[in-house]
């Protein structure tokens, strides 16, 4: 629909470049640009796009190389952010303590909801156990 608007949240670190790092389509205008900082070397950003020319399938090719002004470059940023707050984290002090105490954590987590659900089950049979219809 010509006018229509696509909003989209794309996470980004504090070296995006709004400029170079926002995909680009012809067929699209940025309308709008908001950045929300949620930790110190992360964050999200709010785009806003709106329609101003119909797609044409004949410039698919087109479209993709010029998604990105920086090619792959600009995409790496985005696609790879999980790895790069992890190089991030490692970086600070007490990363590994807090590591092992979040690894132990799960485990317990994990190892709790077993044992629930085990005796879940064995109450279960339980109940029905005489329950066979006989007298």
């Amino acid at each position: 629909k010509m006018g229509g608007r696509l909003v989209y949240v794309i996470p980004s670190m504090m070296d995006f470049d709004e400029n170079e790092d926002v995909p680009r389509h012809e067929c699209l205008k940025l309308v709008s640009l908001c950045y929300q900082p949620l930790q110190t070397e992360l964050g999200r950003r709010t785009i806003t796009m709106e329609k101003i020319k119909e797609y044409d399938e004949n410039k698919r090719s087109h479209y993709l190389e010029n998604t990105w002004a920086n090619g792959a470059e600009s995409a790496e940023k985005c696609a790879n952010i999980r790895e790069r707050l992890l190089e991030v984290a490692k970086t600070k002090p007490g990363y590994e303590e807090k590591a092992a105490f979040r690894k132990q954590k799960r485990k317990a987590t994990k190892e709790a909801k077993k044992k629930a659900k085990r005796e879940a089950s064995t109450k279960e049979v339980e109940g029905t156990a005489g329950q066979d219809g006989c007298s």
